[in-house]
Protein backbone atom coordinates (compact mmCIF):
# COMPACT_ATOMS: atom_id res chain seq x y z
CA UNK A 1 0.00 0.00 0.00
CA UNK A 2 1.31 3.33 -1.06
CA UNK A 3 2.31 5.69 1.81
CA UNK A 4 -0.07 8.82 0.96
CA UNK A 5 0.45 10.99 3.98
CA UNK A 6 3.68 11.74 6.08
CA UNK A 7 1.73 11.28 9.07
CA UNK A 8 0.92 7.64 9.98
CA UNK A 9 -2.30 9.03 12.28
CA UNK A 10 -3.78 10.71 8.85
CA UNK A 11 -2.37 7.72 6.50
CA UNK A 12 -4.14 5.06 9.07
CA UNK A 13 -7.76 7.36 9.14
CA UNK A 14 -7.55 8.05 5.75
CA UNK A 15 -7.65 3.97 4.84
CA UNK A 16 -10.02 3.04 6.88
CA UNK A 17 -12.54 5.90 6.15
CA UNK A 18 -11.50 7.18 2.93
CA UNK A 19 -10.67 11.08 4.12
CA UNK A 20 -8.67 13.29 6.68
CA UNK A 21 -10.05 16.75 7.78
CA UNK A 22 -7.07 19.16 8.22
CA UNK A 23 -6.29 22.32 9.02
CA UNK A 24 -5.48 24.14 5.57
CA UNK A 25 -5.65 28.26 4.96
CA UNK A 26 -5.34 30.72 7.41
CA UNK A 27 -8.13 33.64 7.54
CA UNK A 28 -6.04 36.13 5.91
CA UNK A 29 -5.58 33.13 2.78
CA UNK A 30 -9.05 33.03 2.72
CA UNK A 31 -9.26 36.36 2.49
CA UNK A 32 -6.92 36.57 -0.16
CA UNK A 33 -8.62 34.12 -2.54
CA UNK A 34 -12.05 35.95 -2.05
CA UNK A 35 -10.66 38.98 -3.31
CA UNK A 36 -9.08 37.51 -6.24
CA UNK A 37 -12.03 35.07 -7.38
CA UNK A 38 -13.68 38.37 -7.72
CA UNK A 39 -11.48 39.98 -10.28
CA UNK A 40 -12.01 36.83 -12.50
CA UNK A 41 -13.98 36.94 -15.34
CA UNK A 42 -15.55 33.78 -16.02
CA UNK A 43 -17.90 33.47 -18.97
CA UNK A 44 -20.71 32.41 -16.61
CA UNK A 45 -20.14 35.31 -14.19
CA UNK A 46 -20.03 32.48 -11.16
CA UNK A 47 -23.66 32.51 -11.57
CA UNK A 48 -25.16 29.94 -14.15
CA UNK A 49 -28.33 30.09 -15.60
CA UNK A 50 -30.74 27.20 -14.36
CA UNK A 51 -33.38 25.55 -16.04
CA UNK A 52 -33.47 21.67 -17.47
CA UNK A 53 -31.79 22.73 -20.62
CA UNK A 54 -28.62 23.60 -18.58
CA UNK A 55 -25.94 20.97 -17.47
CA UNK A 56 -25.30 22.30 -13.88
CA UNK A 57 -26.71 24.93 -11.82
CA UNK A 58 -23.47 25.76 -10.35
CA UNK A 59 -20.24 27.25 -11.45
CA UNK A 60 -17.19 25.08 -11.92
CA UNK A 61 -14.19 26.09 -13.70
CA UNK A 62 -13.22 23.57 -15.85
CA UNK A 63 -16.89 23.67 -17.27
CA UNK A 64 -16.48 27.21 -18.56
CA UNK A 65 -15.52 28.13 -21.75
CA UNK A 66 -13.28 31.29 -20.98
CA UNK A 67 -10.10 29.45 -21.31
CA UNK A 68 -8.27 32.55 -19.97
CA UNK A 69 -10.25 32.08 -16.53
CA UNK A 70 -9.67 28.38 -16.27
CA UNK A 71 -5.78 29.49 -16.94
CA UNK A 72 -5.95 32.51 -14.03
CA UNK A 73 -8.33 30.23 -11.94
CA UNK A 74 -6.11 27.45 -12.01
CA UNK A 75 -2.65 29.46 -11.46
CA UNK A 76 -4.28 31.37 -8.46
CA UNK A 77 -5.18 27.80 -6.74
CA UNK A 78 -1.87 26.33 -7.33
CA UNK A 79 0.27 29.31 -5.61
CA UNK A 80 -2.04 29.01 -2.68
CA UNK A 81 -2.57 25.57 -2.06
CA UNK A 82 0.64 23.53 -3.80
CA UNK A 83 2.80 24.13 -0.69
CA UNK A 84 0.19 22.69 1.87
CA UNK A 85 -0.48 19.82 -0.34
CA UNK A 86 3.28 19.16 -0.24
CA UNK A 87 3.12 19.45 3.35
CA UNK A 88 0.18 16.82 3.91
CA UNK A 89 1.18 14.60 0.65
CA UNK A 90 4.65 15.16 -0.65
CA UNK A 91 4.74 12.70 -3.01
CA UNK A 92 1.39 13.92 -4.88
CA UNK A 93 1.09 16.88 -7.76
CA UNK A 94 -1.91 19.08 -8.10
CA UNK A 95 -3.31 18.11 -11.95
CA UNK A 96 -6.41 19.86 -12.20
CA UNK A 97 -8.03 22.67 -9.86
CA UNK A 98 -11.40 24.84 -9.77
CA UNK A 99 -13.89 26.81 -8.00
CA UNK A 100 -17.08 25.61 -7.38
CA UNK A 101 -19.57 28.12 -6.69
CA UNK A 102 -23.14 27.24 -5.86
CA UNK A 103 -25.12 30.88 -6.45
CA UNK A 104 -28.05 31.43 -3.38
CA UNK A 105 -31.10 28.65 -3.63
CA UNK A 106 -29.03 26.74 -6.43
CA UNK A 107 -26.32 24.44 -6.80
CA UNK A 108 -27.98 20.67 -7.09
CA UNK A 109 -25.54 18.27 -7.36
CA UNK A 110 -25.47 14.29 -8.02
CA UNK A 111 -23.88 11.96 -5.74
CA UNK A 112 -21.11 11.02 -7.36
CA UNK A 113 -17.74 9.37 -6.66
CA UNK A 114 -14.52 11.05 -9.16
CA UNK A 115 -13.26 9.69 -12.36
CA UNK A 116 -11.07 7.19 -12.25
CA UNK A 117 -7.65 8.14 -13.60
CA UNK A 118 -5.34 5.40 -12.63
CA UNK A 119 -5.27 2.07 -12.39
CA UNK A 120 -7.48 0.67 -9.92
CA UNK A 121 -4.81 -0.75 -7.38
CA UNK A 122 -3.62 3.41 -6.95
CA UNK A 123 -5.15 6.02 -5.34
CA UNK A 124 -5.56 9.53 -6.30
CA UNK A 125 -7.24 12.01 -3.81
CA UNK A 126 -8.96 15.14 -4.17
CA UNK A 127 -8.52 18.31 -1.69
CA UNK A 128 -11.75 20.17 -1.19
CA UNK A 129 -11.70 23.34 0.81
CA UNK A 130 -14.68 25.86 1.34
CA UNK A 131 -13.81 29.63 1.47
CA UNK A 132 -16.76 30.34 4.33
CA UNK A 133 -18.17 28.26 7.09
CA UNK A 134 -20.38 25.16 5.84
CA UNK A 135 -23.02 22.49 6.64
CA UNK A 136 -26.00 20.75 5.71
CA UNK A 137 -27.83 24.06 5.08
CA UNK A 138 -25.70 26.06 2.43
CA UNK A 139 -24.25 23.31 0.21
CA UNK A 140 -21.33 21.90 2.56
CA UNK A 141 -20.18 18.58 1.41
CA UNK A 142 -21.63 14.95 2.73
CA UNK A 143 -19.69 11.61 2.10
CA UNK A 144 -20.33 7.78 2.90
CA UNK A 145 -17.38 6.89 5.26
CA UNK A 146 -15.32 3.64 3.95
CA UNK A 147 -17.24 3.64 0.49
CA UNK A 148 -13.87 3.83 -1.35
CA UNK A 149 -13.35 0.16 -0.10
CA UNK A 150 -16.68 -1.04 -1.70
CA UNK A 151 -16.06 -2.46 -4.89
CA UNK A 152 -13.10 -1.60 -7.54
CA UNK A 153 -14.55 -0.59 -10.59
CA UNK A 154 -14.08 2.45 -13.51
CA UNK A 155 -16.16 5.80 -12.69
CA UNK A 156 -16.19 7.61 -15.94
CA UNK A 157 -18.02 10.46 -17.88
CA UNK A 158 -21.71 10.19 -18.48
CA UNK A 159 -21.11 6.31 -16.98
CA UNK A 160 -24.12 5.27 -14.80
CA UNK A 161 -22.91 4.89 -11.03
CA UNK A 162 -23.52 1.44 -9.77
CA UNK A 163 -25.13 2.88 -6.96
CA UNK A 164 -27.62 5.05 -9.04
CA UNK A 165 -30.64 2.77 -8.29
CA UNK A 166 -30.48 3.40 -4.57
CA UNK A 167 -29.45 6.88 -4.46
CA UNK A 168 -32.87 8.01 -2.03
CA UNK A 169 -31.36 5.48 0.19
CA UNK A 170 -27.87 6.93 0.26
CA UNK A 171 -29.12 10.37 1.35
CA UNK A 172 -31.66 9.08 3.96
CA UNK A 173 -29.27 6.65 5.81
CA UNK A 174 -25.40 6.94 5.31
CA UNK A 175 -23.90 9.99 3.59
CA UNK A 176 -23.02 12.46 6.76
CA UNK A 177 -22.56 15.91 6.92
CA UNK A 178 -19.28 17.45 7.52
CA UNK A 179 -19.52 20.99 8.57
CA UNK A 180 -16.82 22.82 7.84
CA UNK A 181 -14.68 26.03 8.72
CA UNK A 182 -13.96 28.44 6.51
CA UNK A 183 -9.93 27.45 4.94
CA UNK A 184 -10.34 23.56 6.54
CA UNK A 185 -9.47 20.96 3.90
CA UNK A 186 -10.55 17.97 3.34
CA UNK A 187 -8.74 15.14 1.26
CA UNK A 188 -10.24 12.04 0.28
CA UNK A 189 -9.98 9.15 -1.56
CA UNK A 190 -11.50 9.95 -5.53
CA UNK A 191 -13.22 6.70 -5.14
CA UNK A 192 -15.63 7.86 -2.22
CA UNK A 193 -18.98 8.18 -2.51
CA UNK A 194 -20.09 11.99 -2.08
CA UNK A 195 -22.37 14.79 -2.78
CA UNK A 196 -23.04 18.04 -2.13
CA UNK A 197 -26.89 19.39 -2.10
CA UNK A 198 -28.47 22.63 -2.96
CA UNK A 199 -26.91 26.07 -1.06
CA UNK A 200 -30.16 27.10 1.11
CA UNK A 201 -28.44 30.28 2.01
CA UNK A 202 -28.40 33.82 1.17
CA UNK A 203 -24.89 33.98 -0.34
CA UNK A 204 -23.18 32.29 -2.88
CA UNK A 205 -21.30 29.27 -1.46
CA UNK A 206 -17.75 29.00 -2.47
CA UNK A 207 -15.43 26.36 -2.50
CA UNK A 208 -11.97 25.04 -4.15
CA UNK A 209 -11.60 21.30 -5.63
CA UNK A 210 -8.02 20.01 -6.30
CA UNK A 211 -7.14 17.08 -7.98
CA UNK A 212 -3.74 15.10 -7.16
CA UNK A 213 -2.19 12.61 -8.52
CA UNK A 214 1.21 10.71 -7.57
CA UNK A 215 4.28 12.79 -9.07
CA UNK A 216 5.65 9.54 -10.87
CA UNK A 217 2.23 8.87 -12.23
CA UNK A 218 0.50 9.96 -15.76
CA UNK A 219 -3.20 10.49 -15.20
CA UNK A 220 -5.82 9.43 -17.85
CA UNK A 221 -9.52 9.34 -18.20
CA UNK A 222 -11.85 6.96 -18.98
CA UNK A 223 -14.72 7.58 -21.75
CA UNK A 224 -18.00 5.88 -21.76
CA UNK A 225 -19.87 5.32 -24.80
CA UNK A 226 -23.62 4.01 -24.06
CA UNK A 227 -24.05 2.47 -27.34
CA UNK A 228 -21.12 0.14 -26.97
CA UNK A 229 -21.32 0.16 -22.83
CA UNK A 230 -18.38 -3.24 -22.66
CA UNK A 231 -15.67 -0.84 -23.46
CA UNK A 232 -13.99 2.07 -22.40
CA UNK A 233 -11.33 4.82 -24.78
CA UNK A 234 -8.74 5.23 -22.50
CA UNK A 235 -6.75 8.67 -23.05
CA UNK A 236 -3.66 10.40 -21.49
CA UNK A 237 -4.83 13.58 -19.38
CA UNK A 238 -2.35 16.05 -18.00
CA UNK A 239 -2.56 20.21 -16.48
CA UNK A 240 -3.01 21.18 -20.05
CA UNK A 241 -6.03 19.38 -20.99
CA UNK A 242 -7.93 19.98 -17.96
CA UNK A 243 -6.93 23.57 -19.13
CA UNK A 244 -7.43 24.10 -22.69
CA UNK A 245 -10.02 21.34 -23.48
CA UNK A 246 -13.79 20.78 -23.18
CA UNK A 247 -15.53 17.20 -22.23
CA UNK A 248 -18.02 18.61 -24.46
CA UNK A 249 -15.51 17.03 -27.34
CA UNK A 250 -15.36 13.62 -25.56
CA UNK A 251 -18.96 13.19 -24.92
CA UNK A 252 -20.34 9.91 -26.26
CA UNK A 253 -23.10 9.92 -29.06
CA UNK A 254 -26.28 9.16 -27.27
CA UNK A 255 -25.83 11.33 -24.70
CA UNK A 256 -24.31 14.64 -25.50
CA UNK A 257 -23.73 17.70 -23.21
CA UNK A 258 -25.54 20.80 -23.20
CA UNK A 259 -23.63 23.71 -23.94
CA UNK A 260 -23.56 26.21 -21.47
CA UNK A 261 -24.98 29.36 -22.37
CA UNK A 262 -23.17 33.01 -21.58
CA UNK A 263 -25.09 34.78 -18.46
CA UNK A 264 -23.99 38.74 -18.98
CA UNK A 265 -27.44 39.65 -18.65
CA UNK A 266 -27.47 38.60 -15.62
CA UNK A 267 -27.19 40.26 -12.45
CA UNK A 268 -23.46 39.92 -11.02
CA UNK A 269 -23.28 37.27 -8.14
CA UNK A 270 -21.93 38.75 -4.94
CA UNK A 271 -20.09 37.11 -2.86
Amino acid sequence: MRQLFDNSTLQNSFLSTGYVQVPILSAREVSYLLTEIGKLCPDDNFNPPSGKKYRTSYHCSFLDKNLDYKRQAFSLIKEVFNPYLKRYMPDFEIVNANFFVKPPHSGAMAIHQNWTALELEDTTVTLWCPLQDVDAHNGGIHVVPGSHKIIPHIESVMCPPYFKDFQKALMEKYLQPIPMRAGEGLIFDDGLIHWTPVNNSEVARIAVQIFCVPSESTPFLYLFNQDDPEYFEKIEVDEEFFLSQSITEYDCPSAPLEKSGLCREQEPLYF
